[in-house]
């Protein structure tokens, strides 16, 4: 098309407007270079029609029949409209599957009517509808209606009752170390590494948790990309990984409060995972702004993902602290058992929350706290290894083990 043509176009949809906002009965078949050329007249049409949905956003129960308001508005002078559905997937069905609206009265203005939908489902999921307003076989205007078809409410009811048992196991699991090394009134036996990356899995958890469940605008990222995920953050998980960075904090405290022995602190590979790990989240965070496409929903599966790395070798320094000391005296026992109890409900209410759903890919879709329940697991079976099986006659204090030449070192070079 011509640049001349362009323009004739253009100005014959600028008339067209400002006829149509004056109220004037001008249709818009009159003018045909606009009928063949329908991608220069759509924005003008979306502006003047509108389509809305009342709830948009439904949770009901399988096998429900669902009634929603439907809102309408488009001028007088197109006299017929037809609004048509289409479901991902296809086990939503409306009555009827198109409807079409006509207005007899062609003087100009506007109209607007209310009308309910009728919808129809035949399986439990996750489910989007989008109800479309078309004109001469233009879409004007649309909205999404979610749906969420579940299949018991008892299901619901008890992942919500395990998603607070395995949180509370989970921070309850803190308590046991910092009484430890409260107790013994010594950090020896307990690894500086594993702090570390405590420290900074937590940070990162926590906002990926936060962003998931209370930004909107990142929730809405995350439906376009996945119209029929389920975010399966909760308020606990958010607890949870708050509660974690405080507590982790505190047991950092202890380590320049309490006695360690000579030559305990950070390694220099801890150091450059964690530093490398920091990078790519910020470098993340700037990306947004700068690659088309890149949104702050990829930010928190950054973050997911360092915390996913982070607790798949958070443990390793613990483990090899406890092999090269031959005792577990450093370690309190009692938070395995506790964090393994907090990764085993955690797992089994990510499944009961799928299968309430029937979408099992979607636990699929929070990478972080899959994976943190599966290495909780496989890591404290471990350390019952350790503490059970290999070491179970320990030596009266591993603090006999080591040179007593504590008080020597600044504490804040050692850490």
């Amino acid at each position: 098309m011509s640049p001349t043509t362009i323009a004739a176009h253009l100005s014959l949809v600028v008339l067209m407007t400002s006829f149509s906002v004056r109220g004037s009965p001008i249709d818009i078949d009159w003018f045909s270079p606009l009928r063949v050329n329908k991608q220069i007249y759509a924005p003008v049409m979306r502006d003047l029609a509108m389509v809305l949905l009342e709830p948009d956003d439904v949770q009901i129960v399988h096998p429900t029949n669902l009634e929603v308001n439907m809102t309408v508005r488009y001028p007088k002078a197109w006299g017929c409209v037809n609004i048509t559905f289409d479901s991902t997937p296809r086990w939503i069905t409306t009555r009827p599957d198109v409807i079409t609206l006509c207005s007899s009265d062609v003087d100009g203005g506007q109209v607007h009517r209310s009308l309910p939908l009728y919808f129809n489902t035949t399986s439990i999921g996750k489910a989007t509808v989008e109800v479309r307003l078309e004109y001469n076989g233009t879409r004007c205007s649309n909205s999404w209606l979610r749906l969420a078809v579940q299949l018991s409410p008892a299901l619901t009811t008890t992942s919500d009752i395990l998603g607070w048992i395995y949180t509370i196991s989970w921070d309850v699991s803190f308590l046991p170390q910092i009484i430890h090394n409260w107790r013994r009134r010594s950090v020896v036996g307990l690894s500086f590494d594993f702090l570390a990356f405590n420290f900074l899995g937590y940070v990162t958890y926590s906002l990926f948790n936060a962003g998931l469940l209370w930004i909107p605008e990142i929730q809405a990222e995350y439906f376009d990309r996945h119209p029929a995920g389920v975010i399966h953050v909760r308020l606990n998980d958010v607890f949870f990984a708050f509660y974690g960075f405080v507590c982790t904090c505190v047991q950092i405290a202890q380590c320049f409060a309490l006695k360690r022995e000579v030559g305990q602190r950070t390694s220099t590979a801890c150091w450059v995972i964690t530093g490398l790990a920091t990078v790519a989240v910020v470098a993340s965070c700037i990306a947004v702004p700068l690659a088309p496409g890149f949104l702050w929903l990829d930010v928190l599966y950054i973050c997911s993902y360092t915390k996913v790395i982070i607790t798949a070798i958070k443990y390793t320094p613990q483990l090899f602290l406890n092999y090269k000391n031959k005792s577990t005296a450093g370690w309190s026992i009692w938070g395995v058992t506790l964090d393994f109890t907090g990764g085993l409900f955690s797992l089994i209410q990510m499944f009961l929350l799928a299968a309430n759903y029937d979408n099992w890919t979607s636990i699929l879709t929070d990478p972080a706290k899959l994976g943190l329940g599966l290495l909780a697991i496989f890591y404290n079976i471990l350390f019952f290894v350790q503490h059970f099986c290999l070491y179970r006659e320990e030596p009266k204090c591993i603090e006999e083990k080591s040179p007593p030449k504590t008080k020597d070192i600044d504490p804040i070079m050692r850490f």
